[in-house]
């Protein structure tokens, strides 16, 4: 009787301590960055390789 209320307890605690509320999660701030050009703008090219790197 002793291992249910212990399994009871531990399986509680499990679900309270992990639960995810949808509260909390729409709360965040969400900012993408731009790195596809979405705004307009363009995109720098990526900077050359380093010489002796061939």
């Amino acid at each position: 009787m002793t291992k249910t209320y212990l399994i009871l307890f531990t399986v509680f605690l499990n679900v309270m301590l992990f639960s995810c509320t949808p509260d909390s999660i729409a709360e965040e701030d969400v900012n993408p960055i731009a790195c596809c050009g979405g705004d307009g703008g363009d995109i720098p090219p990526p900077p050359p390789p380093p010489p002796g790197d061939n």
